[in-house]
């Protein structure tokens, strides 16, 4: 997994919990949500809003986590969650780590899914159903002048997206360049000041995002949905509606 560990199981896991909603989408699009047994906060499909829930997905509640008595955790391994994985190790449960920072983590952690739960066979038709998807938007827009991206996802000071990330790969496929290519981690907090002395052509954001009117009067601000910041198998759709903000004249 996603932490260096190796896990086998001997057959399915029965009772699951995954704390990445990404990952709760997958797993109903494999054909085996009747094996969740509860969901975070942040989870939004409807098949899932009647489980019991656990919080959030980093550091859930270890106590209601416990009253599940899932056979197999999936947890978001990284340092925002430093803790989780040590408390399921104390306590003897499974779990299995994923980091979904790129498109290829998702295709990756799509196979994992299909190899753990016994579908195979239906984790490559969704990963095949993705790539074609990107390879579509990235024929669409081939040829045309990149577009120079900042994608702000909010807060103050305004918060951007990196190098390393999903967001900037659906720009790429999209057509677009992300300006900062540049930064240290894959995302980051930028001063007001450096936004607007970027050389860019479009800030997008999520759509309801908060956004300071000096960005208005730099560039266009174009709200998108806030389905594009969900690392999920939805990146195929995510990136076609990248691709008509980008380059409208290549879907005209």
């Amino acid at each position: 997994d996603a932490s260096g560990r190796l896990i086998r199981f001997d057959r399915p896991p029965a009772r699951v919990l995954s704390l990445v909603p990404a990952v709760t989408q997958m797993l109903v699009e494999l054909g085996v949500g009747d094996a969740l047994v509860g969901r975070t906060d942040y989870d939004t499909l409807a098949v899932v809003r009647l489980l019991p829930s656990v919080g959030g997905g980093l550091q859930p509640d270890l106590e209601r986590l416990l009253t599940l008595r899932p056979e197999l955790v999936i947890r978001f391994e990284g340092a925002q969650d430093p803790v989780t994985g040590a408390a399921l190790d104390e306590r003897h449960i499974p779990h299995l780590a994923v980091r979904p920072d790129r498109i290829e983590d998702i295709r990756t952690i799509v196979r994992q899914m299909g190899q753990v739960m016994g579908r195979i066979a239906a984790a490559d038709a969704l990963v095949a159903d993705l790539d074609r998807q990107l390879e579509d938007v990235r024929a669409r827009v081939a040829g045309t002048e990149r577009t120079r991206v900042a994608y702000v996802l909010g807060g103050t000071p305004p918060w951007v997206a990196g190098p390393g990330t999903f967001i900037a790969d659906l720009l790429d496929v999209a057509g677009g360049e992300n300006v900062f290519a540049d930064l240290d981690k894959l995302y980051g907090s930028v001063s007001l000041e450096e936004l607007v002395t970027r050389d860019v052509n479009l800030f997008i954001v999520g759509r309801g995002t908060i956004v300071n009117p000096r960005l208005r009067d730099r560039a266009s601000v174009v709200e998108v949905s806030q389905d594009i910041e969900s690392p999920g198998t939805a990146l195929g759709s995510s990136a076609l509606e990248l691709a008509q903000v980008l380059h409208p004249d290549a879907f005209r």
